[in-house]
């Protein structure tokens, strides 16, 4: 991935990279400046910038953003128009302690990289697709932050609101993160609670939206919004609604908890369907546009097409050819029986003369799209439909059925217009775009008809603890213990109610519990067990060990050293993590369990040598 050799790239100002060139992607690195302005002009789309999120980068790490680009590529995006900063070197976490500010650390280069844009491609307004961190600091930068170390926090820097067209957001954080997040992550604090306070275009979490007052000039206009939520990923589970902007058009995706959703959300094809639309509401000229009368659909032989062209005097290149399309080993064939070229103005006129299915492009410097539009001409017109509604998310998997306007045409379904199938249906288990085609005897075809098809992740409640309080709360068995304990020690954890069963996944809800491969067992965590080192606590070897008992259980605790000396222990009975502050014994205390349902006694030791040691002892009893 580079850089055009003539595009001026800013030098990274601070946080991981600082010094170094801003590295990711963008343009065509085998085009000048010239060659970039006139594919904007002929595109007549905005250009999009990539921005991603902490600990990434725009072409490597988990949170990369290749996959946005990709998808952006098939939808008519050339290379040209897609850009993407990597402000974090490599893709290091920006986190340092005591006060993380990942935003000011980093506003100066990715200010600096959105304007080096703007003029490269000779344009005011571009389109942002921002992930994570990636959201606010683009807010930030359009609010003005000065990059200003230490604090306070200034919003003094002249402000960027007039390089928005549209801005999507996903998984982002705009009003904050609960602890252990600090610094500008903190809800209320200096920097978040700046940030919201925007005055200008109408105020509010959305300035400048529809409605309100529009941009300053050079280019003025309104900003279209679009936030999208990972519900249940580590963001939105700190703080609900953190990722959601008022006046925004806020969506929530369920694609799975923590991590999973967080990178999910950016790469998944439904919800890049969704917000596609709302791309390049300002584009760089006024768009041509293109229409052809009669409409698409069956008509007589010989057929008279009339073109009409807004701005009237842009000429129109038309490619028109008589087709007759099969499906040969998975891929579709397109075989050309005869084909027409001419450049037309407003007003003039084309002739299909032959029977046949007719697939016309039209192309003209300024319009947004090719028209792509397709005659049936002496023939039935043929078409495929997708019966399947997709307006409601499906939960396990769903069958996804299509009906076409001729018993005698085969149909095909596709999970990516790549392979084809032969069926009536297909049935999906995760998010899908499906696509469909029929095709006649003759070769005689419809149109591809698609749609984007949502998987719901079937949880209904989300609860973090640690391996204590889960247990405690009857959320994982007594047998299931170790397993946590041993993946995540006393550390707390997410766990998803999914169907009535507390698992760790929800998008994989049969999963078993297990320790993750090559991860260690966490430090001075023992379960009825010891070693030689630090101090020993164990339940008594004439006493019934952890697990299930039918009645009452009374158990002794001993707490000793490597050289069996007693030693003083501190316990909990709730589920907290003891420390010096909670009850004590010295070398033993015994437990009665005469409840029904589950108990953990969890204790804590420390020797002369300062060794630390903990043990979690659960007990079920009834």
């Amino acid at each position: 991935m580079a850089f055009p050799r003539d595009f001026p790239v800013p030098v990274d100002q601070g946080g991981p990279g600082q010094g170094q060139p801003v590295g990711g992607f963008g343009g065509n690195p085998s085009l000048d400046r010239s060659g970039h302005g006139a594919v904007v002009a002929r595109t007549g789309k905005a250009p999009v910038i990539l921005v991603h999120g902490n600990a990434g980068a725009a072409d490597r790490t988990t949170w990369d953003m290749l996959d946005l680009k990709r998808m952006l590529n098939r939808a008519g995006y050339p290379d040209e128009i897609i850009w993407a900063p990597s402000y974090l070197g490599p893709g290091v976490l920006d986190n340092e302690s005591p006060f993380p500010k990942p935003h000011t650390n980093n506003v100066n280069e990715v200010r600096e990289f959105i304007d080096d844009v703007c003029a490269y491609l000779n344009v005011d307004v571009v389109d942002v697709i921002a992930h994570s961190l990636g959201c606010s600091l683009v807010y930030a930068i359009c609010r003005g932050l000065e990059k200003r170390v230490p604090p306070p926090v200034n919003f003094t820097e002249p402000k960027r609101w007039n390089r928005l067209g549209t801005f999507v957001a996903l998984a982002g954080a705009f009003h904050g993160l609960r602890p252990p997040s600090g610094g500008e992550w903190v809800p209320g604090g200096e920097f978040v609670t700046g940030l919201l306070e925007e005055t200008l275009g109408g105020g509010g979490e959305t300035p400048y939206r529809a409605g309100q007052p529009q941009t300053p000039p050079p280019a003025p206009h309104n900003i279209t919004y679009f936030c999208g939520i990972a519900k249940g990923d580590f963001v939105d589970a700190s703080l609900p609604g953190t990722g959601k902007l008022a006046g925004a058009v806020n969506r929530e995706y369920d694609r799975g908890p923590s991590v999973v959703g967080h990178e999910r959300i950016k790469e998944d094809p439904v919800v890049f369907a969704d917000f596609l639309p709302l791309l390049n509401s300002v584009p760089p000229a006024p768009p041509v546009t293109i229409t052809l009368s009669p409409p698409s659909g069956g008509h007589a032989a010989p057929l008279t097409l009339t073109l009409s062209v807004t701005p009237a005097n842009v000429p129109v290149d038309v490619r028109a050819s008589r087709v007759a399309k099969a499906v040969v080993n998975g891929h579709l064939s397109v075989t050309e029986l005869e084909s027409l070229q001419q450049t037309l103005g407003d007003g003039e006129t084309l002739k299909l003369p032959n029977d046949g299915m007719w697939e016309l492009t039209l192309s003209a410097p300024g319009a947004v799209d090719d028209l792509t539009v397709a005659y049936w001409v002496g023939v039935p017109e043929l078409t495929a439909t997708i019966t399947t509604d997709d307006a409601t998310p499906f939960t396990t998997s769903l069958a996804v059925t299509a009906t076409t306007s001729n018993p005698r045409a085969r149909l095909y379904y596709s999970l990516g217009e790549n392979l084809w199938n032969e069926a009536a249906n297909v049935t999906i288990t995760e998010n899908a775009v499906v696509s469909f085609i029929a095709i006649g005897p003759s070769g005689n075809a419809s149109m591809l008809t698609s749609k984007a098809f949502t998987k719901r992740v079937v949880w209904t409640e989300q609860v973090t603890a640690n391996v204590n309080q889960h247990f405690i709360a009857r959320r994982i068995t007594v047998t299931e213990f170790p397993a946590y304990l041993s993946r995540f020690g006393l550390t707390p954890f997410t766990l998803y109610l999914v169907d009535g069963h507390w698992v760790l996944d929800p998008t994989q809800p049969g999963l078993p519990v297990a320790q993750e491969p090559g991860a260690p067992t966490p430090p001075g965590i023992l379960v009825a067990a010891r070693d030689d080192s630090g101090p020993a606590i164990r339940i008594r070897q004439a006493d019934p060990q952890p697990g299930q008992s039918q009645g009452a259980v009374t158990v002794t605790v001993e707490a000793v050293d490597a050289h069996a000396r007693p030693v003083t222990a501190f316990y909990t009975q709730d589920g907290a993590l003891p420390d010096e502050g909670s009850p004590s014994f010295h070398g033993q205390k015994r437990f009665d369990f005469t409840d029904s349902g589950n108990h953990v006694v969890t204790c804590y030791s420390v020797d002369n040598n300062n060794v630390e040691r903990y043990a979690a002892f659960p007990y079920t009893v009834g």
